[in-house]
């Protein structure tokens, strides 16, 4: 008897519409319905009408004209925007080891339990990341002006020649805009390179110095090999940052001289707003969004297999 009740086939319920469902459930869909219809209206509907756009020729008024691939083949062959990407790689190949080299530095320097006043020093670095990036800005166009900058009159205070750091040498203004890049970041990773070192154990660092490690190899040995995660995490976060860079060149020199700062973004901008190449300006848009996609895939695949 018993295994004829078990063998018996239970009876399936119907399964509900998704009109019922909603019907029954219209309480909850009500609450998180301001999230979908803001995605959709501030996310899906501008890129599914960008990506439209990269098709088009449009001049920000009139109908559009589709014109298929033409406005990626246009950008592909464009040579400022080689420039520009050159110019990019070059600044990301320079602030990527030199930020988080720093910023492990300093940190390190900062978890010291008796250095005097570490709590101003770590205010002091985080200041700059969260100042407005027009003031940094000002700032250093103070400082670094061709004419009347600190840093020309000092020279000249000197008897040295002042530089022309904006608007003459391609390499001073590239420094300016790596320098301009490092103050204005820096006190971000070293924030979280500082919690990393905190929350390493210090029953690790006493086991390394029972086996007789010095400092140095300790720190190579043990600090490092436990940052890793945070190394990693920085510098996929730090490309994808670099890859877009806009308001350090763009405030500082306009992308010159001779488009020796102009970034990706820089010249999408120029293309988009100042020639008013709306669908050129999209289409060369999705190709920089391919282009950190892929070298972020990359990184992260080459990067895993570091972490182990």
């Amino acid at each position: 008897m018993s295994e004829a009740v078990a063998m018996r086939p239970v009876a399936l319920k119907p399964r509900k519409g998704l009109a019922r469902r909603i019907a029954e459930h219209w309480m909850d869909y009500l609450f998180i319905a301001p999230f979908f219809l803001s995605f959709l209206v501030f996310y899906v509907y501008p890129f599914g009408w960008a990506l439209q756009l990269s098709f088009s020729r449009w001049r920000g008024f009139g109908p559009m004209e589709w014109v298929g691939l033409e406005n990626y083949r246009v950008m592909l062959k464009d040579p400022y925007i080689t420039q520009a990407l050159v110019n990019t790689l070059e600044f990301a190949y320079i602030l990527l080891p030199t930020g988080i080299m720093l910023a492990i530095t300093f940190a390190v320097i900062l978890n010291i339990k008796d250095l005097a006043g570490r709590g101003v020093f770590r205010t002091l670095y985080f200041v700059p990341y969260v100042t407005n990036s027009v003031i940094i800005a000002i700032v250093f166009t103070q400082l670094f002006d061709d004419t009347m900058g600190w840093i020309n009159q000092g020279l000249i205070a000197l008897g040295l020649d002042g530089v022309k750091w904006l608007r003459g040498s391609p390499w001073a203004a590239k420094t300016v805009v790596i320098l301009l890049t490092h103050w204005g970041g820096i006190g971000y990773n070293i924030l979280l390179f500082l919690g990393g070192l905190q929350s390493v154990s210090p029953e690790i660092y006493e086991a390394a110095r029972i086996d007789g490690a010095n400092e140095w190899q300790t720190f190579w040995r043990v600090t490092l090999p436990l940052l890793r995660p945070i190394i990693f995490f920085l510098t996929i976060i730090a490309t994808i940052g670099l890859l877009n860079m806009f308001n350090q060149p763009y405030m500082l020199t306009r992308g010159g001289p001779r488009g020796a700062t102009e970034t990706l973004m820089l010249r999408l901008y120029n293309i988009g707003f100042a020639q008013q190449r709306y669908g050129d300006a999209s289409a060369f848009g999705f190709l920089i969004g391919a282009l950190v996609i892929t070298i972020s895939l990359i990184q992260i695949r080459l990067q895993r297999r570091w972490i182990g």
